[in-house]
């Protein structure tokens, strides 16, 4: 059987067009690829309606709701409005809320947390981002936040990591 010019060529192509895609396919970046996500975010509260339960001193239930800004490296901001609800026990805090982070050009990001703390100190919990708009359309992730309370309002930072993709 003679091998012919045609057939050494024709091989010759198809080793380099694979080694050309295997090489290019680690620079592709997917949709659904994950990548990690950091920022800063400090609020205020601009509304808390706390109360006492009756016959369990030092415990009480709430509804809060907070405003402020998240500042990522890149010296990006976006506004930050959270709801949440909230049991305090002695100086334990728990609670569940939900959040709208909103940039200037209008994309949005949206989650819920859970966390716990001393209102007076240490914060601690985790955040699942649930969707989006613009360029966070279809957005998924999670994540965890850690930070410090400030009296006697419940304001709050927060350092906040993760992951995400777009779907």
């Amino acid at each position: 059987m003679a091998i012919s010019r045609t057939n050494i060529v024709g091989g010759n192509i198809f080793w380099i067009t694979l080694v050309v895609f295997l090489v290019t396919q680690s620079s592709i970046i997917y949709a659904d690829d994950e990548r990690p996500i950091e920022w800063r975010e400090a609020f205020v509260t601009v509304d808390a309606d706390m109360q006492e339960v009756e016959g369990h001193d030092g415990h009480a239930v709430g509804l809060m709701h907070q405003r402020g800004f998240a500042f990522y490296e890149d010296e990006e901001v976006e506004t930050v409005n959270a709801w949440l609800t909230f049991e305090r026990s002695g100086a334990e805090t728990n609670y569940r809320g939900y959040a709208v982070y909103t940039f200037p050009d209008g994309a949005t990001k949206i989650g819920s947390f859970t966390g716990t703390g001393d209102p007076r100190g240490e914060q601690s919990g985790q955040f699942t981002l649930e969707g989006g708009t613009g360029r966070y359309e279809g957005i998924t992730g999670q994540g965890r936040f850690s930070g410090h309370g400030f009296p006697p309002h419940g304001d709050i930072y927060l350092d906040v990591s993760g992951a995400y993709s777009l779907q």
